[in-house]
């Protein structure tokens, strides 16, 4: 009766068995894509399936603007959030992120020492100002000095976004603006816009960093009378502002350069152009991006202060003020422990970011001067090891809730003794026994 039935109790027969093996490879592939159709057409077809869809596809109609059917919640799924500014930032673009640092292999033997980290710290500078909203597509520009014997100056060609920029992207002009090696890209320069930035390089030989930015509340506060008023720890951290009027047309003027480098003085490094936005300067990349991440919350802070009016504002005072700044000035916040790297203005909050960009994927090439993991201290090395059974018994000595019974610590005690008897130290000529005599 068995012979009859090629299966019984889950086992297959011999024949089957048999068959199977002579089956053909393609014909066994087919066999399991048709059962992994027929488990997929189960799922499809469960109840409870089918009413999950059904609630997010009804949620997602919804909440959309006008967007309808599954095409538009894979687009929603995969697209971009950037909004409220970096911290609120998540990328999960369909398409791979443009990397920071493009420049591999025997590329980099053509940049100058140094040239291709500040080349990616600038580029790094042009992504976190688009992340944080405050780009205005391809107008405006950060600058950055690569070296004083050949006033050379790297900027973004005129025509890229903000979010495409690379570190081969840049591009390098001289003082006056010409070209001195393009970029990656079929863009050029805009040199009635750089003659804003080759002004103040010009005057300040210790601004390496120049960003310019014109957002809607930046201007706002630049063209009130008052200015930024000191009502924010931010609007202390940034230091004195100087205003000037901007002349569009400075690049014909060398009357209207030096009016400009008069006004911003010779030690501020914020300058706010009336109806134009404001240019942060500074030392270093780093610098520069701290002077303008703080000027935009002061500007920020001020403006919701100002529906309560003016006379209900009060200032910080003016000792206080340079109490603040002087303390910022010493780096990390005016706090350098937990390093023995000693940090320059906004080093450490820009090596921060980095890590946050890598993170994101965006490749910055930046190079960590302190690692995120922590380093152990190095350990002391000695000739001479403390015997295991004597630092093994020490510590149950001191354990109260083990040792309170009295025998217990006797014992211990005793062996802890004998250990002690026996001990040795090692000498370049002789042994000595605990307690005895020298053993040649």
């Amino acid at each position: 009766m068995a012979e009859n039935f090629g299966e019984k109790n889950g086992f297959h027969s011999d024949e089957e068995d048999e068959e199977r093996s002579q089956r053909p490879v393609n014909i066994e592939a087919d066999v399991r894509e048709m059962e992994r159709r027929k488990r997929v057409e189960n799922i499809m077809n469960s109840k409870i399936f089918r009413e999950e869809l059904e609630r997010v596809v009804g949620d997602k109609m919804r909440d959309s603007d006008g967007e309808f059917g599954l095409s538009a919640l894979i687009k929603d799924a995969m697209k971009p959030s950037i909004g409220g500014g970096l911290a609120a930032t998540t990328i999960t673009s369909s398409s791979a992120v443009i990397p920071i640092n493009d420049i591999r292999g025997l590329d980099s033997m053509i940049y100058a020492k140094g040239e291709k980290q500040l080349r990616c710290k600038l580029a790094a500078v042009y992504r976190l100002i688009h992340l944080q909203g405050w780009a205005q597509g391809i107008s405006n520009h950060v600058t950055a000095r690569i070296s004083q014997d050949t006033e050379h100056f790297l900027l973004n060609p005129y025509g890229l976004h903000y979010s495409e920029m690379t570190a081969s992207s840049l591009v390098k002009v001289n003082m006056q603006g010409e070209l001195v090696e393009e970029g990656t890209t079929n863009f050029g320069v805009h040199q009635d816009n750089f003659a804003l930035h080759s002004a103040i390089h010009a005057a300040r030989p210790d601004v390496k960093c120049i960003i310019h930015l014109r957002t809607q509340n930046v201007v706002a506060v630049s063209a009130m009378k008052c200015g930024l008023i000191p009502v924010c720890q931010e609007a202390c951290l940034i230091g004195d502002c100087s205003y000037h009027t901007y002349k569009p047309a400075m690049n014909s003027s060398q009357e209207a350069k030096d009016e400009l480098a008069k006004d911003l003085g010779p030690s501020n490094k914020v300058m706010f152009l009336r109806n134009y936005g404001v240019v942060c300067c500074g030392r270093t990349v780093e610098e520069a991006w701290y002077m303008a991440y703080h000027t935009i919350l002061a500007v920020d802070t001020q403006l919701k202060m100002l529906p309560y009016g003016l006379d209900n504002l009060v200032p910080i005072e003016e000792a206080v003020r340079a109490n603040v700044y002087e303390l910022a000035q010493g780096g990390g916040g005016g706090v350098n422990h937990g390093t023995k790297k000693e940090w320059g203005v906004g080093e450490l909050e820009f090596e921060a970011l980095m890590r946050k960009l890598d993170n994101m994927g965006y490749r910055t090439g930046y190079q960590y001067a302190e690692p995120l993991v922590k380093k152990d201290p190095p350990k002391q090395v000695s000739d001479v090891e403390v015997p295991p059974t004597v630092s093994n018994l020490s510590y149950l000595l001191e354990d109260d809730e083990l040792c309170k019974d009295g025998g217990l610590r006797t014992l211990l005690t005793q062996l802890l003794r004998s250990n002690k008897k026996s001990s040795w130290v090692n000498n370049s000529h002789s042994m000595f026994e605990a307690g005895g005599d020298a053993k040649k």
